[in-house]
């Protein structure tokens, strides 16, 4: 979490990274007539780590997803949401989750969670929109004004301005909101407003349509990335095959596999184990900012490859970035727990972690 200082005085500003929120988006847009959802928000979590931005729905009687990850403050939300449903006005609530003592005993969570609950039309043009344009692949800035007054908005790539409410969003606001930074969270006590930066997903290629491929697109897509599989085979690059992936991406045989365009949002898993493949997809690879590429292949095999592209002029401060053996070590060895591997070394780059077991940090 990065701390700069306050952006005009109004927002909590943060650029997320959230696999629940096409979650949220999927069920907010599927909702039946008539289903007066209430959105709550978790907009401040004190010094915890919880993931600001993240969403719920409560229905009469339901709720859909969580805005902690152990629920511990559902109960007094799903009252509090029945009463912003009923009165028709947004509310700001803080819950108590519990003391420190006893949660460091495991019985219940702890510290406070900050709340905004919106009662919401079950048709909602906001979230509509916002569902549109992250398939799109566009960023976009939510912003949810704190307390009984406004409603949500958002601002789109476009210029455009969505909102549920009848009239326009506060036009300070807006301003305020689109000078906000994209690259840092800005933190301020008594804030007006709670602003977020969604960039489009991040999105894993997968060249190569072979075993791993199936269980890496499940678990990539399971953690919210965009998974893109490649491949020069009909008969492996198949919906059936893979379900899971957004896209397939068919080749000639006789032509360098095609990829999808790369950014530094991308990541790159070779599983071809053909020389043909690795080879041109490498070079391509290379040359762009993408920040994680990875080769299965043997040591021995991988080294051979990256050894072929060093003595055909390939720069080797490049070549040094490829991961290869790919994975982190969990001594797996079926095409599922080599794709677990893999998928933990990407989210451990994504996110800057270290790949060491949790028990063993100092904090």
């Amino acid at each position: 979490m990065l701390y700069g200082p306050p952006c005009a005085g109004f927002f909590y500003a943060v650029e997320t990274v959230d696999e629940t929120f096409d979650d949220f988006l999927s069920a907010v847009t599927r909702l039946p007539d008539g289903a007066a959802p209430v959105v709550a928000t978790l907009v401040g979590a004190g010094e915890s780590r919880k993931p600001l931005g993240r969403r719920a729905i409560f229905l009469p009687g339901e709720t859909l997803g969580s805005v902690t990850l152990g629920g511990c403050a559902e109960g007094a939300l799903r009252r509090a949401a029945e009463e912003v449903r009923q009165s028709g006005q947004p509310r700001l609530l803080d819950v108590n989750l519990g003391s420190e003592e006893a949660y460091e005993f495991g019985m219940t969570c702890a510290g406070q969670v900050t709340v905004q609950l919106v009662p919401t039309p079950s048709a909602s043009a906001l979230w509509s929109a916002v569902a549109t344009a992250r398939a799109r692949g566009e960023a976009l800035r939510l912003v949810t004004p704190l307390g009984a007054e406004g409603a949500p908005f958002a601002l789109l790539e476009s210029g455009e301005v969505v909102t549920d409410s009848s009239s326009e969003p506060d036009p300070a606001l807006v301003t305020q909101a689109r000078a906000l930074p994209l690259d840092r969270e800005v933190l301020e006590r008594g804030a007006a407003a709670f602003a977020e930066t969604r960039l489009p997903p991040a999105e894993l290629v997968v060249v190569g349509a072979g075993p791993i491929a199936p269980p890496l697109a499940r678990l990539g897509r399971t953690v919210g990335l965009r998974v893109t599989v490649c491949d020069d085979q009909p008969s492996r690059l198949t919906a059936q095959r893979l379900p899971d992936a957004h896209a397939l991406l068919l080749s000639r045989p006789d032509s360098d596999l095609q990829l999808p365009p790369l950014s530094a949002r991308s990541s790159v898993v070779i599983i071809s184990h053909d020389y043909g493949h690795e080879v041109p997809v490498l070079r391509q690879v290379l040359g762009t900012e993408v920040p994680y590429v990875a080769m299965v292949a043997s040591r021995r095999r991988g080294q051979a490859v990256l050894r072929f592209l060093a003595e055909t002029g390939l720069d080797p401060a490049l070549l040094a970035r490829v991961r290869s053996p790919a994975g982190l070590h969990l001594g797996a060895e079926t095409p599922a727990g080599i794709a677990l591997s893999i998928l933990a070394e990407v989210t451990a780059e994504m996110h800057g972690g270290s790949g060491e077991p949790l028990s063993a940090r100092a904090q």
